[in-house]
C-alpha cells in the first residue's frame, strides 16, 4: 500500500502529455494551449480616443480659450490625419488619435458654438487616450503553454490575430463500471439494487476536465464480460477508468484480470480514507485507474487521483486541486495509518475560511459528495482536530462555497 502524496506524485509521473494539434479559434476553447503564443505587434499599435469628444494638443488649452473645428474621425478611419495646431478635431471612442494631437477632451466639457469648441479648463497630455500596447507590447505573452483557454482568452488571441492555436490533444476515456447489484438510472431498482451513479459522475466530470469519453459501458460481476470490456476498452483509449471490483473480496475481478490483460501496476492501494483500494497501472500507451465502487470513495478518488492523470495527459500545467488552510468548524478524529480526506462544506468568515466537516462520511453515499466544497486532508495519525484548529482543503467546487 502506498501513501497518499506517493500515489499522487506516481500518477503524474506514470503521465505525460499527449501531443498537439492546431484548432480554430472557436474550437479551442476549453482545451489546453500546447505552444505559448506571444504578441507579434503593439496591440493595439496605434493610439485611440477613450470616448467620445474632441482630440487637441493640450498645450492649445493654456492659451486659446475656442478652438476651432477642423475635421471628424470614426473609429474605422483607415487613413491617418494630421492634425492642425490650435484646432479641435471631432472624434469617436475607439478613433485613432490625429497625429499631432496628444489629449481628448469629453463632448460634456466643452461647449459648442460657430463652429468651434470653448473649454472649462486646461488638459492635460494624454487625458482620455488609450496608448498604443495598452493591452501588450510586442514580444509580450499573452497566454502560455498548458493553459486552458476560456471566452476571455479567445477574446485575446482574436484581437492579438490568432484564427488558429495549437492545443493539446484532448485524452481519449474510456469508462467501465462493474456490480451485479447495480441498473441504469432509468430503472426501478429491485431489493437489493442501486442505480449506476458512477458512470453519470466520472462521465459527466472527465468532460469537464476536457477529456473525450469514447466509451462507457456496465459488465456485472461476470468474470468473462468485464474481461471481454476491458479488452475493448484498452484498445481504443488514452484513459481507462473502472469502478467496482477493486478490493480482495470473492468476486472482486478488476485488479486480477487487468494483470491477466498485461497490465503492470503502478500501485494497487493507497493509505487513503475513503478509497483504500483505488490503484493505477499501465497497459501499453493506455493509463488505467481503478475505482472502488461506493460512490463516496469514487468520488474521492477520481478528483484526487484521477485529475491529476487526466490534466496531465490533457497537457495542463496545474493538475492538483486548488489546496487552501481554513480555521475547523467542529471535530475531526484522524486515521491512524491513513490519509483521511473528509467531506466538508466551506465557508468565509471574517478571519478566513472555515471549513465544517459533514455529518456523515460513509463511503457508500451519493448525497455527500453533492453537497460538499471540498475535502479536509488529515495526515495519517490518530490526532484529534478540535475547533479553532487550522486544517488544509482540497476545494472540489468553489460554486459550493458559503460567503
Amino acid at each position: 500500500m502506498i501513501q497518499f502524496e506517493a500515489a499522487q506524485r506516481a500518477v503524474i509521473e506514470s503521465c505525460a502529455p499527449l501531443g498537439t494539434e492546431s484548432s480554430s479559434l472557436a474550437d479551442a476553447v476549453g482545451r489546453v494551449l500546447g505552444k505559448t503564443l506571444r504578441a507579434e505587434t503593439d496591440l493595439v499599435p496605434f493610439a485611440r480616443s477613450a470616448m467620445d469628444g474632441f482630440a487637441l494638443r493640450s498645450v492649445d488649452t493654456a492659451s486659446e480659450t475656442a478652438l476651432p473645428i477642423r475635421s471628424r474621425i470614426f473609429a474605422e478611419q483607415s487613413t491617418p490625419i494630421v492634425h492642425e495646431a490650435c484646432t479641435a478635431t471631432e472624434i469617436a471612442t475607439g478613433a485613432p488619435i490625429p497625429w499631432g494631437a496628444d489629449a481628448v477632451v469629453p463632448v460634456e466639457h466643452v461647449v459648442r458654438e460657430n463652429g468651434a469648441i470653448r473649454l472649462h479648463s486646461t488638459v492635460s497630455a494624454g487625458a482620455n487616450v488609450f496608448p498604443p500596447g495598452e493591452d501588450a507590447h510586442a514580444g509580450d505573452t499573452l497566454l502560455s503553454a498548458g493553459h486552458r483557454l476560456s471566452a476571455a482568452d479567445a477574446g485575446l488571441l482574436a484581437a492579438s490575430g490568432n484564427a488558429q492555436v495549437e492545443v493539446f490533444v484532448r485524452p481519449r476515456v474510456a469508462i467501465v463500471t462493474s456490480g451485479d447489484e447495480v441498473v441504469e438510472p432509468g430503472v426501478r431498482p429491485a431489493h437489493g439494487q442501486i442505480r449506476n451513479s458512477n458512470a453519470a459522475l466520472l462521465s459527466a466530470t472527465l468532460q469537464r476536465w476536457g477529456c473525450r469519453i469514447v466509451s462507457c459501458v456496465h459488465a456485472g460481476d461476470d468474470e468473462g464480460l468485464l474481461r471481454s470490456r476491458l479488452s475493448e476498452a484498452l484498445a481504443n483509449c488514452d484513459l481507462l477508468v473502472t469502478t467496482g471490483g477493486a478490493s480482495v473480496g470473492e468476486r472482486d475481478f478488476m485488479k486480477g484480470l487487468l494483470r491477466q490483460l498485461g497490465a503492470t501496476f503502478v500501485f494497487d492501494s493507497v493509505a487513503l480514507r475513503p478509497a483504500k483500494p483505488s490503484a493505477f497501472a499501465r497497459y501499453e500507451n493506455v493509463r488505467v485507474a481503478v475505482l472502488p465502487g461506493n460512490p463516496s470513495s469514487a468520488f474521492v478518488a477520481l478528483h484526487e487521483l484521477v485529475r491529476l492523470a487526466a490534466l496531465t495527459l490533457s497537457g495542463e500545467s496545474e493538475v492538483a486541486l486548488p489546496r487552501l488552510e481554513a480555521r475547523l468548524e467542529g471535530r475531526l478524529h484522524g486515521k491512524a495509518q491513513r490519509t483521511y480526506a473528509a467531506y466538508a462544506s466551506l465557508h468565509i468568515a471574517s478571519d478566513g475560511f472555515v471549513a465544517t466537516p459533514l455529518d456523515n462520511q460513509c463511503s457508500a453515499l451519493t448525497r455527500t459528495a453533492s453537497e460538499a466544497a471540498g475535502f479536509i486532508i488529515a495526515p495519517p495519525g490518530r490526532h484529534e482536530y478540535e475547533p479553532g484548529d487550522r486544517v488544509l482543503v482540497d476545494v472540489v467546487d468553489w460554486s459550493k462555497l458559503n460567503h
